[in-house]
């Protein structure tokens, strides 16, 4: 599994982790019963506290994406990917207003944002 921590970041780094390990399951790179590595090993990779990827682990669990079994591991849970990306689109809906908020607080106007979305669309005229 890949994942890397940016130290720089403002998320803390167990959401980093846990956000990791959830596009993971989106994209299919981690399916049904796949086993995640220990706590012990994701941690000594990643030079975090085991306490970060516990966190990590414990809130993939939450969510329902992954289940554990005392002694054997935890693993990746059966989901939904319907849900799943339906659940990232609404967060990027939200991080998207956010920061068109922020566009707007800086100066530019509706037509100048649109511009710069038709540009992305490859729909500029």
């Amino acid at each position: 599994m890949n994942i890397s921590i940016d130290y720089s970041s403002d998320l803390p780094m167990y959401e980093q982790i846990k956000l990791s390990i959830k596009e993971s399951i989106l994209t299919g790179k981690l399916n049904y019963n796949d086993a995640l590595p220990s706590v012990r090993q994701l941690a000594k990779e990643l030079n975090v506290s085991t306490i970060t990827t516990k966190r990590a682990y414990q809130e993939l669990e939450y969510e329902n994406l992954t289940y554990s079994i005392s002694g054997k591991g935890t693993f990746v849970n059966k989901i939904n990917i319907k849900d799943l990306l339906a659940e990232k689109k609404l967060k990027l809906m939200q991080n998207y207003i956010i920061e068109t908020e922020k566009l707007k607080e800086i100066g530019l106007n509706k037509v100048d944002v649109i511009r710069i979305i038709e540009k992305i669309y490859g729909e500029e005229k």
